[in-house]
């Protein structure tokens, strides 16, 4: 009996350990495959793998978690980090949207479930997983930048979008040459997850000792992985990326002792002459991409497109313009309408200004009564709440800022226990030497959720920062660090 047992238990630890394994590969088929489930004037019904792999992980994990008798360990004794989903679930009692509000909770407490299980069963990870971990996690990345650059010539050659994957605004038509999706919904998710990757390439060169990989290995990665987030053209993902940057280099330089200050600084020339390098790189391969479409696009036309777009119109040294103010909706109709031409001559201004607009529109909701500055219009109720008050199309449009759809949909009492549930994390990952990778990984992804709002698309801004802590929290280097 006792022999089965520790079959039964040795199977569940496998499983559990490939699931951590495969996340990093899961999280970058966030959108492609799918699965459609139907829809409703508000939402979309859909299945993803990372929302399957959440789902499995937490029944596996549970199921490990209770054979091992940690599963309950601790869970009363430290409580603070449930005040915000308790919340979450409170409002969709009174949501403008129950459907929606239902689900969304449903994947905030799947989220939770597996940030909690990760750190019950910290200790399952040895040094021996780390450097599997890391291969994995590395090999995931290359794999879907070598698509995303794949994409790119997919596109040019004209082949069709079912083959391709290319999201509508992303295709050579838009700007004269491609911006890949990879396979996100949109480019400024793929970008989105080459933050982690990008970060933890810095975090490890920064390091003294190189454990797992050569510096010349490192720098290879980072060249590569940079180079394709500035192909993704998302100004999100690359705003994000260098204010997360900043921070680490910040952190790094005071944060360290006097005499290795001048290490520091020398790796620290080594990484921004890599960013710098990537980003040369990444302006000629664009304006290669322009100069070989179909569009009537050139070298300069496309190096000065990247340019005047990513700096907000603010750098403009392009030949000719034109209105760049054409609806983003119909891109197609607008390119039509000039045979050759590219939709779009530099900065949108219409994607900034939409942002904005809802912004705003969800922020004047949200102040428009006590009742609703307190408590909000309830979890998944924006979309509804915008669409009622005339200042959105549709009900399915998003705020496309996290902090303005928090605070319309969970009020101000939510948004304080969201803050008080970021501090806790914060606290956690002090403890450790790696806190300045994960600390500047937060920052990053708290940049970026400026730009877009919701779960589904963007699962690895939750559970990335939770799997690094844990994997490396029981390191041999690290483990007097531990606290109960």
């Amino acid at each position: 009996m006792k022999k089965q047992e520790k079959t039964k238990t040795s199977f569940v630890s496998t499983i559990y350990k490939y699931l951590i394994l495969i996340l990093p590969l899961a999280l970058f088929f966030s959108y492609y495959p799918i699965i459609s489930l139907g829809a409703n004037s508000s939402m979309n019904f859909e299945l993803s793998i990372p929302l399957i792999w959440l789902v499995v992980f937490d029944v596996v994990g549970i199921i490990y978690a209770f054979e091992r008798r940690v599963l309950f360990n601790g869970f009363l004794r430290k409580w603070a980090w449930l005040l915000f989903p308790v919340w979450g679930t409170l409002t969709v009692i009174w949501s403008v949207n129950m459907i929606r509000g239902v689900l969304t909770i449903g994947i905030l407490w799947l989220i939770c479930l597996a940030g909690y299980i990760m750190w019950q069963l910290r200790d399952v990870f040895d040094e021996t997983f780390r450097i599997k971990f890391w291969k994995w996690f590395f090999g995931a990345t290359l794999l879907a930048c070598g698509w995303c650059v794949l994409q790119c010539i997919l596109d040019l050659a004209g082949a069709p979008q079912d083959y391709s994957l290319m999201c509508d605004g992303c295709t050579y038509q838009m700007f004269g040459f491609p911006h890949p999706n990879g396979f996100a919904i949109e480019p400024q998710f793929m970008g989105n997850l080459l933050l982690a990757p990008v970060l933890v390439l810095v975090w490890l060169m920064l390091r003294k000792k190189q454990e797992y990989f050569a510096l010349r290995t490192l720098g290879v990665l980072l060249l590569i992985v940079v180079t394709v987030l500035f192909l993704t053209f998302s100004r999100g993902a690359i705003y994000a990326s260098i204010v997360g940057l900043c921070f680490v280099s910040a952190f790094q330089l005071f944060g360290e002792r006097k005499s290795q200050r001048r290490f520091v600084i020398k790796r620290l020339g080594m990484v921004w002459g890599l960013v710098v390098i990537s980003f040369v790189l990444s302006l000629n391969i664009q304006g290669l991409m322009a100069m070989v479409s179909p569009m009537n696009d050139t070298y300069v036309s496309g190096v000065t497109k990247v340019l005047n777009h990513l700096s907000l119109g603010i750098i403009d040294i392009r030949e000719s313009k034109k209105d760049d103010s054409l609806p983003v909706e119909k891109p197609v109709e607008n390119f039509l309408e000039e045979e050759n031409s590219s939709v779009f001559d530099g900065y949108v201004a219409e994607s900034t200004d939409t942002r904005v607009r809802l912004t705003n529109a969800a922020l004047k909701i949200w102040s428009s009564s006590p009742t609703t500055l307190l408590f909000g219009v309830g979890l998944g109720g924006a979309g509804q709440a915008l669409y009622d008050n005339d200042l959105s199309p549709a009900p399915k449009e998003i705020v496309q800022n996290e902090y303005a759809s928090l605070l319309l949909e969970i009020g101000l009492i939510g948004f304080l226990l969201f803050v008080l549930l970021i501090v806790l994390i914060v606290r956690l990952a002090w403890l450790y030497p790696i806190r300045v990778m994960i600390l500047g990984l937060m920052v990053a992804y708290g940049v970026s959720l400026f730009f877009f709002s919701g779960l589904p698309n963007a699962l690895q801004i939750y559970l990335t920062p939770m799997v690094l802590i844990t994997v490396y929290c029981n390191s041999i280097v690290f483990r007097k660090k531990l606290v109960s």
